[in-house]
């Protein structure tokens, strides 16, 4: 360890110690899929494993959680995100839309809760939550604590107007698109009302709608002010994203602090039959293949289904499938499904030569972090655009179920598993990502102590959460300019007119 790295660590440590003891920490993290909550844990655990306590009020159920004496779960199934799902693979952005407007009577009917009311009697020094369950600012309201936005995924545009973070569609791309920098004018224009798509989504298809809501039923007190007020007094926003690894880097202001890969950690041993085989596929090794927690098997097309076990079958090396049933119709011998698998175990093993994902942005970071190149066939969301990213940092590639055929997966397993370049620059990537002065637990540990300490930590705040955005951007200073140059011109080529004209029926009196 690095002297500098060792004196980082003891100022983390000294901070806590001579802070106010043990925090009590209330995690709201309802109303995300089932994998947004493994970005939650890592933050947990951090807190938890200092001896801080967490209750976390979550629409799942967690053994470890419920195995640690520091983390209380309150489990709220009516915010079941699961209840809203369509089939992932025939789900158009007007369905994406619907399910978006699904989230406010989850979140109310969850707010509800009697043990969730239960929270307003209880002692708490700083409130954590995930976005998108803006109906709980109410909880934030009425305990009057400083509150922490954790958000699973990368920066998006309701995230950065409400920290006051700039954004910049001239180069930074939407997790729509799958553009890369430098960007032609048309693709800047789709960026731009892409980001402005998103932020009045956020606001009139959630958090309206959540407001109203809540009000109309009466859990939020009449006093309460308009949630986008009480948004604008965040303290913090976690992101999970590696600001090192940002393709294009950008700018952030204080208040953001970046925890990408706080849920990854290093393998531990496989259970003995899944090592056992693992370990007996020798030389040739074996492939990973997982869609995620939020596609479910049964949504797989039988022509797909079909097609992937014809290529799997007529590969050397064995493949472990995750899929939602114990067996599989026509599974080949070197095939293995599991419906759970510990999946950063697997992408830890000596054995392992390839993992096929859907691209989810944790199991991307999973990925690197255990430095493993990606085939990524991508489904919904941000995945594709997660893959394009991959693709274009040069460590896997990207192949849309539109193009499957028997032939390209094949060819695209092969080149991607047997490509020493890819190979090369996961381990370069990886280590990028873990060498940093302190690790995202280390971040998320000294910040939540920082915003307790310093009662909310105000002076972090950007002014540009108070902005009208022609104000961030001063483009009523260009106008004005631009009017000012255009007067300038107008009056200057008036006057030359003028002055032309003049001199020229003065020279014509003189011929006269």
């Amino acid at each position: 360890m690095s002297r500098a790295r060792h004196l980082l660590l003891l100022m983390v440590a000294a901070v806590t110690v001579l802070g106010s003891g043990a925090y009590r920490v209330l995690f709201i993290g309802v109303l995300g899929t089932k994998s947004h909550t493994n970005f939650y844990l890592g933050v947990i655990k951090a807190l938890a494993g200092n001896g801080h306590h967490v209750t976390f009020v979550t629409a799942y159920t967690y053994e470890e959680s419920r195995r640690n004496e520091n983390i209380t779960e309150i489990w709220v199934p009516e915010a079941d995100a699961g209840r809203l799902n369509q089939n992932r693979f025939n789900t158009s952005v007007i369905v994406l839309m619907a399910q978006l407007a699904g989230f406010a009577p989850l979140c109310t009917e969850s707010l509800g809760n009697d043990k969730v009311q239960g929270l307003l009697r209880d002692k708490f020094d700083v409130v954590l939550m995930s976005p998108f369950n803006d109906c709980y600012l109410s909880i934030v309201h009425q305990l009057k604590l400083p509150f922490i936005y954790v958000n699973p995924a990368g920066m998006i545009p309701a995230m950065a107007e409400v920290v006051g973070n700039p954004t910049f569609p001239s180069f930074a791309t939407v997790q729509i698109f799958d553009h890369s920098h430098p960007l032609t004018f048309w693709q800047r224009a789709k960026n731009v009302l892409a980001e402005l798509s998103l932020s009045l989504a956020g606001k009139y298809i959630l958090n309206d709608k959540m407001e109203e809501d809540c009000r109309s039923s009466g859990l939020c007190p009449e006093d309460m002010p308009p949630f986008s007020e009480i948004q604008r007094n965040v303290s913090l926003l976690f992101l999970n994203s590696v600001r090192e690894l940002e393709t294009p880097v950008r700018p952030h202001v204080p208040a953001v602090i970046h925890l990408g890969g706080i849920h990854c950690r290093p393998a531990e041993p496989l259970p003995k039959d899944l090592n056992d085989w693992a370990e007996e596929s020798g030389e040739d090794g074996f492939i990973f293949f997982s869609l995620g927690t939020a596609v479910k098997s049964a949504d797989l097309p039988e022509s797909h289904r079909q097609m992937l076990i014809r290529t799997f079958g007529s590969l050397k090396q064995r493949v472990l499938w995750k899929w939602d049933d114990p067996s599989m119709p026509g599974m080949p011998a070197n095939v293995r499904v599991a419906k759970w698998l510990p999946q950063q175990d697997i992408l830890g093993h000596p054995n392992l030569r390839l993992f096929i994902t859907h691209g989810g942005l944790l199991s991307t970071l999973e990925s690197l972090y255990h430095g493993r190149p990606l085939l990524g066939i991508p489904v919904i969301g941000d995945q594709e655009a997660n893959m394009r990213d991959v693709e274009r940092q040069g460590w896997g590639r990207t192949l849309l179920w539109k193009d499957l055929t028997d032939g390209r997966l094949l060819e695209e397993i092969l080149s991607v598993m047997n490509n020493k370049t890819m190979h090369e620059m996961v381990q370069v990537r990886s280590s990028l990502m873990r060498d940093q002065p302190l690790t995202p637990r280390e971040m998320a540990l000294f910040w939540t102590g920082y915003v307790i300490r310093h009662k909310g930590a105000t002076h972090l705040r950007s002014p540009i959460s108070q902005m009208p955005w022609y104000k961030v951007y001063n483009a009523d200073v260009w106008l004005m300019l631009v009017i000012s140059l255009a007067l300038i011109i107008w009056f200057f080529c008036a006057t030359l007119l003028a002055v032309t004209r003049f001199s020229l029926r003065k020279l014509k009196l003189k011929e006269d």
